[in-house]
């Protein structure tokens, strides 16, 4: 009877260890790059609180270019994600990124960042969901850490001038991102950052 009282209290506390870990992994960290939402639109990070984006050049996953860089002084706005194919949030706003690159790719740039994975699996990931923009293939998480990333999937907005604009920890729904991409857009066009598509 001891003994099986001992293998119940173990097995309680395991549990509370286990879910105050994921806990930790996927709550909001109060980061000041947190975006506010107020009913249908989002508000990113105050000017005055933006941080320059680090260097961020590692091993492209699937090459060509061997490398890539992005390059905080190209003008443009950029979607970074941070994200591994063994992660189930990340699996499940695959699609939605895909539909966001697709709609957006002519206004930002994407790109994502695969940590502590293997290629093959982070290469059919990309295939399955039908990623087109770049990812720099960080094993180690160096570049993710630079970041700062907060649990996966972690996703940074990057200003036209190459500052983190906001910071989305966790999956997002469809809406909140589209209402983040649409933000920055408003953020980059209203600074005449970089040159609007011409007119049809």
């Amino acid at each position: 009877m001891r003994k099986r009282r001992l293998l119940v209290i173990f097995g309680v506390v395991g549990l509370a260890v286990v879910g105050t870990f994921i806990a930790l992994l996927l709550r909001s960290s109060g980061d000041a790059a947190a975006p506010q939402v107020h009913g249908g639109s989002l508000t990113l990070v105050a000017e005055a609180k933006r941080k320059q984006l680090p260097d961020l050049t590692g091993p492209t996953l699937i090459p060509p270019p061997a490398k890539l860089s992005l390059d905080a002084s190209a003008g443009r706005p950029a979607f970074i994600d941070v994200w591994a194919s063994w992660c189930i949030p990340c699996r499940e706003e695959a699609p939605v990124l895909a539909r966001l690159w697709r709609d957006y790719r002519d206004r930002m740039r994407f790109l994502g960042i695969d940590i502590e994975d293997t290629r093959h699996d982070a290469r059919a990931f990309v295939r399955r969901f039908g990623l087109g923009y770049p990812s720099i293939f960080d094993d180690k998480a160096a570049m993710a850490t630079k970041l700062g990333f907060f649990g996966l999937p972690t996703a940074y907005l990057v200003d036209a001038r190459g500052r983190i604009a906001a910071k989305l920890i966790g999956k997002q729904t469809e809406a909140k991102l589209r209402l983040a991409l649409q933000a920055l857009v408003r953020d980059s066009s209203s600074r005449n950052a970089w040159p609007a598509a011409p007119s049809m």
